[in-house]
């Protein structure tokens, strides 16, 4: 057996199929950079900017650095912070809703400050005197914190965590219990895209075993159910479900004409967690179908038959050999499902109602309604990077199979 000769590694040339081929490719590269790489890195950005206000507290950061005390500050922080106050009335609006995410009414409490500052000695007695809120710990704490150019309260705020204490790097506390909200909208949507996983899986692998077998005008008729809601707006879908789900109802309808429920016992269907999950599980299904569908076709018949007829019971053999060969279809429709159940808004908006509620529609409220982009920002980035941290947890599961 004769050596091959050493092969030397082949620079890659430019060829008239390559330039075309990246030329076809560059609008939609264009596309993804502009519409979702430019905008992740703006959410990044934004969830740890503080500059504009650390900017508006430049004299009071530096008071706080010359004179460190713990606690409330004394009368040169005081003076320092008036005269931030007085020199850019425009910015005290944004320091003042800024300083009430860190701490609950400050946004009032500066604000009145302001209006009479004129009025109040430039001392620590004297905003005391004006309202007692001046000499409390927690009012200085979220001043501290202002003060900084880059800030990882929003991140922490989303675990429901808050810092401490400004003055060191690692010093961090569990928020109060009254104020802890987004572990456990987390929670909710990590069960819900679980639980909405499972039910599409248990519902879509019968259904795509049974196209895999049908022909003719069954498998066509099959299929066009299957691909209906593909057809259909989405926003069309859930209003259907609405008519389906409400007090009056065509379910309720049907169940105190059957007898089952009296007219007053009528069950709470919409506006709910059981809603969010029901309408997701439905809109998601046909991710759940397809990928399965797509593997069984090539999964050989024969394979099945063998394993009967060597002794293996039906059961047996479906889970030793018809089930590992389209567990890859299985995942490939879990990670979809998984992925896209994450982010959902619209559905959970419409059907959910405040219990069915998820993590989307806790960034849509900060982006729209309260404007805290920075909050927005990092609770964004948090779901991509749960969503990439899952996908990839997944993906490594669905190539053990075959590496084996």
């Amino acid at each position: 057996m004769t050596a091959r000769p050493f092969q030397t590694a082949r620079t890659w040339r430019p060829t008239r199929a390559s330039v075309i081929g990246l030329g076809l490719i560059a609008p939609l590269a264009l596309l993804v950079l502009a519409f979702l790489v430019l905008p992740l890195f703006r959410f990044a950005y934004l969830s740890v900017d503080n500059r504009a206000i650390a900017q508006v507290l430049s004299l009071t950061a530096q008071a706080m650095r010359d004179h460190p005390v713990e606690g409330v500050p004394d009368d040169a922080v005081f003076a320092a912070f008036q005269q931030d106050l007085a020199r850019d009335p425009e910015g005290v609006a944004k320091l003042a809703a800024r300083l009430n995410f860190f701490e609950g009414g400050l946004n009032s409490l500066l604000r009145k400050t302001s209006a009479q500052m004129a009025t109040i000695p430039p001392n620590r007695a004297g905003f005391m005197a004006f309202d007692k809120r001046w000499g409390e710990e927690k009012t200085w704490r979220a001043i501290g914190l202002a003060t900084h150019p880059v800030i990882p309260e929003y991140y922490l705020n989303a675990l429901d965590l808050r810092t401490d204490e400004p003055s060191r790097l690692l010093s961090i506390e569990p928020k109060p219990e009254g104020q802890r909200i987004y572990l456990r909208l987390w929670a909710r949507t990590i069960m819900v895209a679980l639980f909405v996983v499972s039910v599409c899986t248990l519902v879509g692998y019968p259904i795509a075993h049974f196209l895999s077998r049908s022909k003719g005008m069954v498998f066509t008729l099959a299929m066009g159910l299957v691909m209906l809601p593909f057809w259909t707006p989405l926003l069309a879908r859930i209003a259907s479900w609405k008519v389906l789900l409400e007090s009056n109802g065509v379910i309720n309808s049907l169940l105190v004409a059957s007898g089952l429920v009296s007219e007053a016992g009528r069950p709470q269907l919409l506006n709910n967690l059981f809603a969010t999950v029901l309408v997701m599980s439905y809109v998601l299904l046909p991710y759940a179908i397809l990928p399965t569908y797509a593997v069984m076709k090539r999964v050989q018949p024969s394979l099945f038959s063998a394993a009967l007829t060597l002794g293996a019971t039906p059961v047996r053999a479906f889970f030793t050999v018809y089930l590992p060969q389209t567990l890859p279809g299985v995942l490939a429709g879990g990670i979809l499902i998984f992925v896209l159940s994450f982010g959902f808004y619209l559905t959970p908006e419409l059907v959910g109602g405040p219990s069915g509620s998820l993590i989307g529609n806790m960034i849509a409220y900060n982006f729209s309604r309260s404007l805290n982009w920075g909050l927005a920002g990092a609770l964004s980035t948090m779901l991509l990077i749960v969503i990439a941290a899952a996908a990839l947890l997944l993906r490594a599961v669905s190539l053990k199979p075959s590496a084996r």
